[in-house]
């Protein structure tokens, strides 16, 4: 059986000017509605997976996002990680699926750009993250002799709110 990873882009923040520093940013008003309307959509696309886990940048704009998604999807507290905010090598994020179960979901959410720079190295796919931005990989089942990360979707937040709007 196979794994998923989803890379998930947080949502809009506040200027860079409402912070002393980049991390400290946080989900603007409009990136609070923007997401909260997208999480429907979102969660049409993940509905079939056994198991969801959320791991999170600790950048406050990506934790918000990630306690909001744990919130409206009844999913355990995010587990933050501080390679998902410095963008350390790929190997890290192997080594989180490494860790889920066959079946399982790992939904991550961070930043630009280490979540297109992330894609193309796992999946030899270049994607641009734009903010509430999310991308599936299946993870090959080695069992079956599989070998390639495959693109599964990716969906913007205007794609997730018109999933809801159906």
């Amino acid at each position: 059986m196979s794994k998923y990873l989803i890379l998930y882009r947080h949502g809009i923040a506040e200027d860079k000017e409402s912070a002393e520093e980049d991390d400290l940013r946080a989900l603007s008003p409009r990136g609070k509605i923007l997401l909260k309307k997208s999480v429907a959509g979102f969660k049409t696309m993940i509905d079939n997976y056994d198991t969801l886990k959320i791991y999170s940048s600790p950048k406050v704009r990506a934790k918000e996002t990630a306690e909001m998604l744990a919130e409206e999807l009844d999913l355990d507290d995010p587990i933050y990680m501080e390679f998902l905010g410095t963008g350390s090598g790929v190997s890290r994020l192997r080594e989180l699926v490494d860790e889920i179960e066959p079946g399982e979901a790992a939904i991550v959410v961070g930043q630009q750009p280490y979540l297109s720079l992330w894609s193309q190295e796992i999946s030899g796919t270049f994607l641009r993250f734009k903010k509430g931005t999310a991308a599936c990989f299946r993870f090959p089942d080695e069992e079956l002799g599989e070998s390639k990360v495959e693109l599964r979707w990716y969906l913007q937040t205007r794609d997730f709110v018109k999933i809801n709007d159906k």
